[in-house]
């Protein structure tokens, strides 16, 4: 059934744009991106001492939270203000301005995607293994694969919806990691917020959840089943691995 999905239902307005013709690009760059957090990297640092690289960090979380919020616009925008709903909005192939509208956000969506993939790289550079957890790099792979999977069989629809939260969250987390890396006092001054940021990405999973699960129902989105059991499963998976962080990081501390 999942092999007939891909087969059959890709967007062809997407083929000619780069990284869209076929997955050996994203394929490339995940394996790319693995190999270096595994092994290349801490192999290269394993005798240099770290760098501090605040300067990059603090350009970095700039750049990440104003191309967040200015795809959530964009997104916003391409049909949300207008036609589509947060109820069952099946995904229409359509050359109107609107539609390949929010195709392009959604191909940007990659894009930043990509761009994140260098928060793993940064913690590599400044030898801070231990935020390199498994669910740190689970999680940024299965998002950036998800996003090149929407972009290639539905930029547009119900799908387009959840990455709306996503931004505006990753507003807020890519702004608290700016003021996190502005010196020890207002290191201090956020500290206390850091939960509250992973409280809301857990908020962001169960909107997810709840909103996909409408493609299960019958009446909605009949060709794209193979996509919502893979939306929805990725989606347990984190908000199950974040849940576990947040027990373990906040709750137990507390109880102790």
């Amino acid at each position: 059934m999942i092999s007939i999905f891909f087969l059959r239902f890709s967007d062809p307005r997407v083929s000619d744009w780069p990284l869209m013709s076929n997955p050996f690009g994203v394929i490339l760059i995940s394996l790319a991106y693995l190999s270096f957090v595994l092994y290349l990297g801490p192999l290269y640092m394993k005798k240099r001492k770290p760098y501090a690289l605040i300067k990059t960090m603090i350009c970095y979380n700039i750049f990440v939270a104003t191309a967040s919020a200015i795809i959530f616009y964009g997104l916003l925008t391409s049909g949300f203000t207008t036609h589509l709903s947060m109820g069952c909005e099946p995904f229409v192939i359509s050359d109107d301005s609107m539609s390949l509208s929010m195709a392009r956000w959604v191909w940007w969506v990659l894009i930043l995607k990509i761009t994140e993939l260098a928060d793993t790289v940064i913690f590599i550079f400044r030898k801070k293994y231990n935020q390199i957890s498994f669910l740190h790099v689970y999680h940024h792979t299965v998002t950036f694969l998800l996003a090149w999977i929407t972009c290639k069989y539905a930029p547009g629809g119900m799908w387009t919806f959840i990455m709306m939260p996503n931004c505006v969250v990753h507003v807020i987390m890519y702004t608290y990691y700016l003021c996190a890396c502005l010196g020890p006092k207002m290191q201090k001054i956020v500290a206390p917020w850091k939960k509250y940021v992973t409280r809301l990405q857990l908020i962001q999973f169960t909107i997810m959840m709840i909103h996909t699960f409408q493609a299960f129902l019958p009446s909605c989105e009949p060709t794209r089943k193979p996509l919502a059991y893979i939306y929805m499963s990725q989606v347990v998976v984190v908000f199950y691995m974040f849940l576990d962080y947040y027990r373990k990081s906040y709750l137990r501390k507390k109880i102790e």
